[in-house]
């Protein structure tokens, strides 16, 4: 019986160290291979793996295609480091009907994968009940939840916080605690409505239908910003910030639910 326990024992431990060197080397770079599918062009390719689209022309020397009309289904590309996207995040888990564009909404849709990279700019759809989870590199999860819009934005500079944009619908984010605890933001939501910086915390943003926005903190601290007022969030407080309006003055909120993993 005990080296049963120890053997489950080691088994959880080994899982999570992994999970958790996977989960915090995402800004480690490797080359990677892409097939170009039906309706793919250079431009396109370009848009959703290139740091740089202009640098096209790179892309096709590394690969020897010395012909960009070469470029047609079934072909298979390989982007090296230095011309690759910076890597934000990942996903985590995928359910029900959520889509993925990689060119900063100017492309074309296509399903979201467990497991998929995400760049600057690039955006996720969820409808229906669809949902999913997404680690981002150094600061958390966040869940985008039903009928959202939503996009990761990275960081403006080397180091500072990592912002990301709702557009539609809402999401849940549990954030990493500072250690030693720190009043800078590690992670910034811009709405239509508000701007949510977080230090370490679990909470909620809700936009409705004129999109307004609900912002509730269930742990840690949130700053609330919009229309050159800041109020601060701690826990089992909210606040409701109608577009165009400064936040109102907090508010409590019920016993605060927990975030789970799916």
């Amino acid at each position: 019986m005990r080296k049963s326990i120890l053997h489950s024992t080691l088994v959880l431990i080994i899982t999570f160290c992994s999970f958790s060197l996977f989960a915090e080397s995402g800004e480690t770079l490797e080359p990677i291979t892409i097939t170009v599918q039906k309706g793919e062009t250079l431009s396109l390719i370009s848009e959703r793996h290139l740091s740089d689209p202009k640098r096209w022309p790179e892309l096709l020397k590394h690969n020897k295609i010395p012909n960009p009309n070469l470029i047609k289904p079934g072909l298979s590309l390989v982007v090296p480091v230095f011309l690759r996207k910076a890597v934000v995040g990942v996903t985590e888990f995928v359910m029900g009907q959520v889509e993925w564009n990689g060119t900063g909404g100017k492309g074309p849709w296509v399903p979201l994968k467990l497991g998929q990279e995400l760049h600057p700019n690039d955006q996720i759809k969820t409808a229906g009940k669809g949902k999913t989870d997404v680690h981002i590199n150094n600061v958390g999860m966040v869940r985008i939840l039903h009928d959202s819009h939503f996009e990761v934005k990275g960081e403006e500079k080397k180091g500072g916080p990592v912002t990301v944009a709702l557009f539609k619908g809402s999401l849940d984010a549990k954030v990493n605690k500072s250690n030693p605890p720190t009043t800078e933001h590690k992670f910034n939501i811009v709405s239509p409505s508000s701007t949510a910086g977080v230090r370490g915390t679990e909470f909620r943003v809700e936009l409705d239908d004129k999109l307004s926005s609900t912002i509730s903190c269930f742990e840690g601290v949130v700053d609330v910003a919009a229309q050159g007022k800041t109020v601060e969030l701690k826990q089992g407080m909210a606040t409701f910030v109608e577009k165009g309006k400064s936040p109102v003055q907090p508010y409590k909120i019920p016993e605060a639910p927990r975030l789970k993993e799916e």
